[in-house]
């Protein structure tokens, strides 16, 4: 794995709490993957999250370099490799798998790629990202329209 020891550096900094922890240095990570990496690189960055990252400006970044990547890399496969990856959130970053799902349905260009990449997982993963989905609904009716769509491109 070419980008092996950022990944482990930004693992090892997410919460940003430990002495000499900076989020300069933890955004630099990002942007070094944001340019360089695969799509490969975001099943990697869905294993760093947590609920508990005190610095919610490092996820949001690390959400945001997910969907780069994607978008440099190939927007079909992108969002395939994220839809195999939200599991990796689970159960530690729960809350951060639908800020990053409310994220993808806030972009147009995201929204069919996603449901394509959707039909291709596997049944336990899709049953997970539907389940998720569920949730934003009740929690978040402006985003109805746009679930109920892709849920019923996808049963």
């Amino acid at each position: 794995m070419p980008f092996e020891q950022q990944i482990n550096t930004l693992y090892q900094m997410r919460f940003l709490n430990n002495e000499g922890d900076d989020i300069d240095v933890f955004t630099s990570l990002l942007n070094e993957l944001a340019y360089n990496g695969g799509n490969n690189v975001i099943l990697d960055l869905c294993s760093i999250f947590e609920d508990d990252i005190e610095e919610s400006s490092a996820a949001e970044d690390m959400i945001e370099t997910i969907f780069y990547i994607a978008k440099r890399n190939g927007l079909e496969q992108g969002m395939y490799v994220l839809a195999q990856g939200i599991t990796r959130l689970l159960p530690q970053a729960k809350s951060w798998a639908k800020t990053l799902l409310k994220t993808l349905l806030n972009g147009e260009e995201f929204i069919s790629p996603f449901t394509d990449a959707l039909g291709k997982v596997d049944s336990n993963t899709k049953q997970t990202i539907i389940n998720i989905f569920i949730e934003i609904k009740k929690g978040f009716s402006n985003y109805n329209e746009k679930i109920n769509k892709i849920l019923d491109q996808i049963s």
